[in-house]
């Protein structure tokens, strides 16, 4: 039993050190290009969604149609994160019905996201992603809209879905009339940056650069994500 005793410790120490160093194992950037994409934000347009892949046979490339896809209904297109937006309604303070559009931004069943800074300036900068980024990774919830669908209007009910989006993993975060913007600094300098794991494993660091550009994209919004690796 005594001669075992050394040779099962020393195992258990070369144990503990992979795990150890495994915790500690960072993922550095690799060769991709930052995709940029404007998406159009009006219900009427944009009416299942703008989805986009992050990961495909043409990742590499600049710009590809395999990107991102304005979806149907029923549609098979492979998205990690889908860009929704549906009109929200509510009373105002003299009870008259007035409506409001909610785009949103959620993840598929299968990624995960987290937010792990903010602005341009630390999306640029941020090549290396840390054990301690991987470990706040989280799912969204699951938001059925269809609840909060008044049965009397056929409207979406504003409060009830608000609630809802506010805890996704960036929901409406990216939003004017949510986003906090402090004096003296822009929008690039605040927007949220998320890391981004894919259904394949891959991971994105994604963000708005502009939730509402300047004509003639008013009426769109600007993502911006760069693959880090597949």
């Amino acid at each position: 039993m005594k001669k075992l005793l050394l040779p099962l410790i020393l195992l258990s120490l070369l144990v503990t050190s992979c795990e150890d160093d495994e915790s500690e194992k960072t993922i550095v950037q690799g060769d991709y290009p930052i995709k940029e994409y404007y998406l159009e934000r009006s219900p009427s347009i944009n009416v299942w969604g703008a989805g986009m892949d992050f990961v495909h046979s043409e990742c590499k490339s600049t710009e590809t149609d395999l990107d991102y896809e304005y979806m149907e209904e029923v549609d098979n297109f492979p998205y990690d994160i889908d860009f929704y937006v549906v009109k929200s309604y509510y009373y105002d303070d003299n009870g008259d019905l007035q409506n409001e559009g909610c785009p949103a931004m959620l993840l598929s069943s299968s990624t995960q996201g987290c937010k792990i800074g903010e602005g341009l300036e630390f999306f640029t900068n941020l090549t290396t992603i840390t054990s301690d980024m991987i470990d706040q990774l989280a799912y969204d919830p699951v938001i059925d809209y269809s609840e909060y669908k008044d049965d009397e209007t056929g409207f979406y009910e504003r409060e009830g879905l608000f609630a809802a989006l506010d805890e996704c993993v960036i929901g409406r975060d990216f939003r004017s009339g949510v986003l906090e913007i402090p004096d003296g600094m822009t929008e690039e300098e605040v927007q949220p940056v998320y890391l981004i794991k894919t259904s394949e494993g891959a991971y994105v660091k994604f963000m708005v650069r502009t939730y509402k550009p300047a004509k003639p994209n008013e009426k769109q919004t600007l993502v911006h994500w760069q693959v880090i690796s597949e």
